[in-house]
């Protein structure tokens, strides 16, 4: 059964992930846009993972297959770019195959709807409802399809850098001496950053990882904390003002100081919204999702501004960007966009825009953040852990049964699909979420010192523990 989470619909390649089900998702795809009248083209795009360009022609050859016009792209690119024709071009639909940060062996279909926003629940409810109808697939080669006139093979890569481009202060930024290492994975994103960091003339830009490898050299393609520290000694060695690393289909950002040392996702999605109001004079709300720190809380109200919270999911920081007229939506897994800009997480975009950053505050980084911190007032300490289980539905019943022993009564919880979480005093909190495309839990904790915040992460393993013993007994 095909089943959407908040990034799309995602499976093992060969066991969920298989052209009958990357069929099967595109058909219902067409029946909808059938019975809408959508006439418009649909753009399809793929990233370096292994089976993408066969899956986005089996995509393609279904939708020639139902007489819908297909935009097909020429060569891999950011999930973003395909989100950005979507929302230039005015259509109605796009596709994008790629598992995002999953590892290897993963692969998946992004939807898009009108704007180049992420498909919202409602339409991927609809999606899923309509695959479960399905008798037969409409489907004839991509040759045939181009024959025909319905697959049209495309290239909008210039327009999607100088949209960037046109966000940027080219004339600061290329008035530098930085000097920055560039963490490809093995993914899409070089093939946007190289030539844009060439044409912001920035002073040295190297670039590691950057060529194609399905397996993605053994790493998880994520630029999470311990990715992003094995890069620690050459930032030292070669003496980078920062490094940086995007995820497989560059829509996630990691960023390593001048010292090597981890500058947290909280901190990047700071950072910018504090330089863009201070420096650049923008004004705005920021909205961020349930698993993000409370320093975007005081530093908007230090700004004059207020800071919106939605569950987690890009497609409900996009709504409430919209709803608001927020200058700036993130979460902390390092995605996040602007106004004005595409309503989805791009890390080549926010790439961009950290470089912009440090060129025109000419400070380092760690002092970026410590000003930040300072200015609004921030002395907590964020931790978070990733938890694996094997039942996720016994998860959400335990949950559902009673609350971990915190220590402390929370003054409130809050219960929002697939997510707990735990309101304490002065601002902490604790969240508990179920990912919606791994068997994972993953656990936040923001507290006044690493020591608080750790032990609240273990009474939560603390209250599962008792469920996997008692799973071990039956």
């Amino acid at each position: 059964m095909i089943k959407f989470g908040t990034g799309g619909f995602r499976g093992v390649i060969g066991a969920d992930f298989t052209k009958e089900n990357v069929q099967l998702a595109i058909q219902a795809l067409c029946n909808i846009a059938k019975r809408s009248k959508s006439d418009k083209p649909v753009i399809v795009g793929y990233d370096y993972r292994f089976c993408s360009e066969f899956a986005c022609r089996w995509a393609a050859e279904v939708l020639a297959g139902n007489k819908i016009k297909c935009w097909l792209y020429v060569k891999p690119m950011p999930t973003p770019a395909i989100m950005q024709v979507v929302q230039s071009r005015g259509l109605d639909y796009g596709v994008m195959i790629t598992a995002s940060h999953n590892p290897y062996y993963y692969n998946g279909v992004k939807l898009f709807m009108k704007g180049g926003v992420d498909a919202d629940v409602a339409f991927t409810g609809e999606i899923e409802r309509e695959c479960a109808k399905i008798e037969k697939i409409e489907s004839v080669s991509v040759e045939e399809g181009e024959a025909e006139g319905y697959i049209e093979k495309v290239d909008f890569s210039r327009q999607y850098l100088d949209n960037i481009k046109s966000f940027l202060d080219l004339e600061h930024i290329r008035k530098n001496h930085c000097k920055i290492l560039y963490n490809d994975l093995f993914g899409v994103g070089a093939v946007c950053l190289k030539p844009l960091a060439k044409e912001y003339e920035i002073a040295q830009f190297d670039c590691v990882n950057d060529k194609r490898d399905a397996l993605f050299g053994g790493l998880l393609p994520n630029p999470i904390r311990p990715m992003m520290l094995s890069m620690r000694d050459k930032v030292l060695e070669g003496g980078y003002d920062f490094a940086m690393a995007t995820d497989s289909d560059s829509d996630r950002l990691g960023i390593l100081d001048e010292h090597g040392n981890y500058v947290d996702s909280n901190d990047i999605l700071a950072c910018l919204y504090y330089y863009l109001v201070r420096y650049r004079g923008m004004r705005g709300d920021v909205v961020k999702n349930c698993a993000t720190s409370i320093l975007l809380d005081m530093l908007a109200k230090k700004l004059g501004f207020e800071c919106h919270e939605v569950d987690v999911g890009f497609k409900n920081i996009s709504s409430k960007m919209l709803e608001t007229d927020a200058l700036i939506g993130g979460e902390s897994s390092g995605g996040l966009t602007v106004r004005g800009y595409v309503m989805g997480k791009d890390s080549v975009f926010s790439a961009s825009l950290f470089m912009e950053m440090v060129i025109c505050m000419n400070k380092p980084v760690s002092e970026i953040v410590r000003e930040v911190h300072t200015f609004a007032g921030y002395d907590y300490a964020i931790e978070e852990e990733t938890l694996t289980f094997s039942d996720i539905g016994q998860v959400r019943e335990r949950l559902a049964g009673g609350q971990p022993d915190f220590g402390k009564r929370p003054n409130r919880a809050g219960h929002l699909n697939s997510n707990y979480k735990y309101y304490f005093d002065d601002g902490c909190w604790v969240l508990i979420r179920m990912s919606g495309t791994e068997p994972v839990v993953r656990v936040f904790a923001e507290m006044k010192t690493p020591e608080e915040s750790s032990g609240k992460i273990s009474a939560v393993k603390k209250f599962f523990d008792t469920m996997e013993q008692d799973r071990a007994v039956q």
